[in-house]
């Protein structure tokens, strides 16, 4: 299956990825502006999050990526964002079939070997570089809807700003998580470094 019928192909311009990007986020703005206090509502946005998260992941490179093997997205803790995503297993990015798993979490934190991606809740304790990255998996694109998240260690942290969906990317743990963050994201976020 496709999400949203989205497949990667380098054939296309940057001007359109980023369009498709910036419609994302603009969809996932919308629906954090209209009834937030239905259920439903906040089902919808939790799904609109998930998407806007894979449209996120399509501009990431991981060393020594192949597009044979699937895309691991992991979770960690509970939101409506965490329930979305783990709807959206099966489905593929840039040729990538999705997996998506609750993580074991250990003494030392969560077990995130395996995970390409790592999608971090709001309720989830103690974040930090460490534990993010403690668990011998230096290669991880770490994302949270934390408010101090990129603090905390993290890569990619949402952003609600006046009831707009925004994103900020703090490079230094990107890079040295060894991840390629592509153009079109980075015209988009609010950049940490």
């Amino acid at each position: 299956m496709k999400l949203l019928g989205s497949t990667w192909n380098p054939s296309r311009s940057r001007w359109h990825d980023c369009y498709r990007l910036a419609c994302t986020t603009l969809v996932a703005s919308l629906a954090l502006s209209f009834g937030q206090n239905a259920q439903a509502d906040l089902a919808r946005e939790a799904r609109i999050k998930a998407v806007l998260i894979i449209r996120l992941v399509k501009f990431v490179e991981w060393p020594g990526e192949t597009r044979a093997e699937p895309l691991n997205i992991c979770t960690w803790g509970e939101s409506g964002t965490t329930a979305g995503l783990h709807s959206l297993q099966g489905q593929s990015v840039r040729e990538r079939e999705i997996r998506v798993r609750k993580l074991a979490i250990t003494a030392t934190g969560p077990d995130s070997r395996g995970c390409q991606v790592l999608f971090v809740a709001e309720n989830a304790r103690d974040v930090s570089p460490t534990v993010l990255y403690g668990s011998g998996n230096p290669a991880l694109l770490t994302i949270s809807e934390m408010l101090d998240f990129n603090k905390r260690g993290g890569i990619i942290s949402l952003v609600n700003l006046n009831n707009r969906m925004a994103f900020d990317v703090h490079l230094r743990y990107a890079r040295e998580a060894g991840l390629q963050i592509g153009a079109p994201l980075l015209q988009l976020a609010r950049v940490v470094d």
